[in-house]
């Protein structure tokens, strides 16, 4: 019998669950998304529904249904009762078309543009090619901002990426200071239409890629927010900076080559006021934090997904802050595995 049991123990110990669920992680992810896909969620947001009604409303085969339901509901995704079926709290925040916080352009663009691509994870590393299937080349955002809806379903990825940060950005830093903010790659707006919201003293522009204004004006319009921020069209490779008092950028200069950013980071100094600031919020990676291992595989996604990006550590952006000019440079978490970093401009430096 203590043989039996401990041949038992070895074989739960030796590590094959935790491999096989790794290796089939991809199977939980799209109860989510097929979800999703399905509409699931919309369905439940008009209230409670048995199995029964939610195949019949959706379309759905009777084998495999009430199996679906019950994982989803393991998961946590879904609620059962005596009323059917009902979203989590977290479902209905994150997974209802039109909710506040909705997550619908960052899931869609992981199930049919990242899944894709991360099967050919391997054709990458031998390759260092991207093996997204959404544009070709170099120029990427040229690409995506030329086709009406790859450019308004990547713009709408990159805010929910940003969106669930805003709250934190606005009380990450002394604002109350600072009278002018420019974001580089602020797409519509979204991040810097919360900021004012919160600080309304601010004065805000976007500079982002001409082929994004009438994204921005529709936008600027949906949220009440038009002449309250200002687009500028422009290259910030290439084009001169607008000077401010806070120059910012998010999940932006992931996208880039190491000389890339050293570039935008020399370009960006005469642009901050003396005494003002430059930030920066990535999912950085920081050695022996808790995040480290999630923001290594975001850098992978980055090599999938783009031509030029990679993630980058946070103690090298904090050298090249320095080597550029920044006297001061201070970094804290920001939330979602982000670090917000801000190097400040000594008030005697000439702009």
């Amino acid at each position: 019998m203590n043989a039996a049991r401990n041949t038992a123990q070895d074989t739960a110990d030796d590590g094959t669950t935790a491999l096989l669920e790794t290796a089939t992680a991809f199977q939980r992810a799209q109860l989510l998304l097929a979800g999703l896909d399905l509409g699931l969620f919309d369905l439940l947001a008009e209230g409670p529904a048995d199995a029964a009604t939610v195949r019949d409303r959706l379309g759905l085969h009777p084998r495999g249904t009430d199996d679906y339901l019950a994982a989803l509901t393991e998961t946590g995704l879904l609620e059962h009762g005596p009323g059917g079926y009902r979203n989590s709290p977290a479902a209905g925040r994150h997974l209802v078309r039109d909710a506040p916080a909705y997550l619908g352009g960052f899931l869609r663009a992981a199930d049919q543009v990242m899944y894709p691509a991360w099967g050919r994870l391997a054709t990458a590393l031998r390759t260092g090619e991207p093996q997204a299937a959404t544009y070709s080349g170099n120029d990427m955002f040229g690409q995506l901002y030329g086709d009406d809806d790859k450019r308004s379903a990547f713009v709408r990825m990159a805010e929910d990426a940003s969106r669930p940060l805003v709250p934190a950005l606005t009380r990450a830093f002394d604002w109350e200071n600072r009278s002018s903010v420019l974001e580089l790659g602020g797409c519509r707006g979204n991040v810097l239409a919360g900021l004012v919201a919160a600080h309304p003293h601010l004065t805000a522009t976007v500079l982002d890629l001409p082929a994004l204004r009438e994204e921005f004006d529709t936008h600027m319009k949906a949220l009440g927010t038009t002449g309250r921020i200002t687009f500028h069209g422009a290259d910030f490779f290439t084009d001169p900076l607008p000077p401010a008092d806070v120059v910012m950028i998010g999940h932006c200069l992931v996208d880039w080559t190491d000389e890339q950013r050293r570039a935008l980071v020399r370009a960006v100094h005469p642009a901050v006021r003396p005494g003002g600031a430059f930030l920066v919020w990535d999912p950085m990676i920081v050695p022996g934090a808790e995040s480290c291992l999630r923001n290594l595989i975001r850098s992978l996604n980055l090599q999938l997904m783009t031509p030029h990006g990679t993630n980058y550590r946070l103690d090298d952006l904090v050298r090249l802050l320095r080597t550029a000019g920044f006297a001061d440079v201070r970094h804290r978490p920001l939330g979602q595995d982000v670090t917000l970093v801000a190097a400040y401009k000594t008030p005697d430096t000439a702009a």
